[in-house]
């Protein structure tokens, strides 16, 4: 088990509070994610490793920039419009994944070792940090 970083906690709620506002996004897992991120204090590894496979498809080090991180991009760079929960959809999933912050959490190199140690034969992720909004 893992402690869940602060961090992570809030950008998890700031998806939350996408969602209470109106915004779509996400998928069933996501939403799952989302509450267990903003609930939990700990997380098995096996969540941990789920999480890491996410953002390896959807985050900016994926095939073009991944599938979720360019309308996180969009949202942001158009200084977090409210009023579009329609065209947002990235955003929330980005979010409810715990965002930026768990992108970044997960290549720590604790976490990075604490897999490594759990599932030795897993494909190791990129140490690059490549947030890019």
């Amino acid at each position: 088990m893992l402690r869940i970083p602060d961090a992570v906690k809030q950008d998890a709620r700031e998806g939350q509070t996408l969602l209470d506002l109106g915004f779509k996004g996400g998928t069933k897992t996501g939403w799952e994610r989302a509450n267990q991120l903003i609930n939990d204090d700990k997380i098995p590894l096996t969540d941990v490793a789920v999480m890491r496979a996410w953002f390896a498809r959807h985050g900016p080090d994926a095939k073009n920039g991944g599938t979720s991180y360019p309308g996180y991009c969009e949202w942001i760079n158009a200084d977090k419009p409210l009023d579009e929960p329609l065209n947002h959809r990235g955003a929330v999933s980005w979010l409810i994944w715990g965002g930026d912050a768990a992108y970044t959490w997960l290549k720590t190199p604790s976490v990075r070792q604490a897999l490594r140690k759990a599932f030795p034969s897993r494909k190791q992720a990129s140490l690059r940090i490549n947030l890019v909004c």
